[in-house]
């Protein structure tokens, strides 16, 4: 499978938490490209390969999702109205803040809208330490929801093919 990762950090730690995720897909066989988000012509031309996209960001000010992954999401939905893989997403924040990871709940709000939201991951600040295993434990889960998103995808298939 060809994995997408596109993400955007202030502090590394959402860079960090990106780069754990690549490795736990690459130990399982799959084909990752991690890609930081001020790449943004080269993510619309890779998003064709992908069968599964992942976006990350930290949470910026309060609760916002920072401009620069508001305009990718809009560039890629609105400008570009780009057909969208299954996505999958995480973020980094500071429970201290009252809207703790709010941007993945954002990216999530707008990505159902147009594509097949898999799963979401909040990681408190830096995902070193006891939080180190969390990245992999969601690339176990994603890689469950994918085989039932397959394994559902094709039943549909094959009840409209057989009307």
């Amino acid at each position: 499978m060809n994995v997408l990762i596109c993400y955007t950090s202030k502090t590394g730690n959402t860079k960090e938490v990106a780069l754990l995720i690549e490795e736990a897909f690459r130990s399982y066989g799959h084909a990752v490209k991690t890609i930081d988000i001020e790449h943004i012509f080269a993510i619309e031309s890779l998003i064709h390969e992908a069968h599964l996209l992942l976006f990350g960001s930290y949470t910026w000010g309060n609760g916002q999702l920072p401009d620069e992954m508001r305009k990718l999401l809009r560039f890629l939905i609105k400008e570009r109205n780009l057909p969208l893989p299954p996505v999958a997403l995480f973020g980094t924040g500071d429970q201290m803040w009252p809207y703790y990871c709010r941007a993945v709940d954002e990216m999530e709000y707008h990505l159902r809208k147009v594509t097949t939201v898999l799963g979401t991951l909040k990681i408190e600040q830096s995902p070193r330490g006891h939080q180190q295993h969390l990245p992999t434990v969601f690339v176990q889960q994603l890689l469950e929801e994918v085989d039932r998103f397959v394994i559902g995808e094709s039943k549909i298939a094959r009840a409209v093919a057989s009307k």
